[in-house]
């Protein structure tokens, strides 16, 4: 018989990381800050005919969300921030941009789609034409986070679209394709 008792001061509260293992790990109930998720594309080279870059986040969890979403224009050193729109369950939001464009925070309702259009500026540029789709989105709500299924609050998606709102080859990253990373 295998003894699943912690023999440690954490009051019983056990995590089995490893499903094969019978050896339980101690999990300490004090309070620990949130860690948001953080997605990236990595750096992406914008098709041509790529006239707007679409992100887009459905909240499918039962509370409101917030997210940043910053989509960044690498076709020159300075990495700067794209002008962006966001849409709210297809209606138009406030502008937040009067002047340099800064990443989007914002709070999307439960089980609502936000949807955020970014311009390439200099598109007619052709040279390094690269570009890159960083979201903070709140934690996991189930701790820990499995790396294989992870349970994410927020889904996301980008696109790379032509004038006709068409999505453009190789400008596709589906939810599963982003990569976790760390960034403030």
């Amino acid at each position: 018989m295998m003894n699943s008792s912690c023999h440690c001061d954490c009051h019983n509260n056990i995590l089995r990381l490893n499903k094969v293992s019978s050896s339980p790990i101690c999990q300490i109930n004090s309070v620990q800050p949130s860690v948001p998720i953080n997605f990236t594309t990595g750096a992406i080279w914008r098709n041509p005919a790529t006239e707007t870059i679409v992100v887009t986040l459905l909240n499918k969890s039962d509370v409101s969300q917030t997210v940043t979403v910053s989509v960044l224009d690498w076709q020159n050193c300075a990495q700067e921030e794209m002008p962006k729109e966001a849409f709210l369950c297809g209606e138009s939001q406030p502008s937040l941009f009067n002047g340099t464009p800064t990443p989007l925070i914002f709070t999307i309702p439960a089980k609502k789609l936000l949807v955020v259009h970014a311009t390439p500026q200099n598109a007619w540029q052709p040279s390094d034409p690269c570009y890159e789709v960083l979201v903070k989105a709140p934690p996991d709500p189930i701790v820990p986070t499995d790396p294989i299924t992870p349970n994410d609050p927020v889904i996301l998606n980008t696109w790379g679209i032509n004038d006709i709102g068409v999505p453009q080859e190789g400008n596709t990253v589906l939810h599963q394709q982003f990569h976790r990373t760390i960034f403030l």
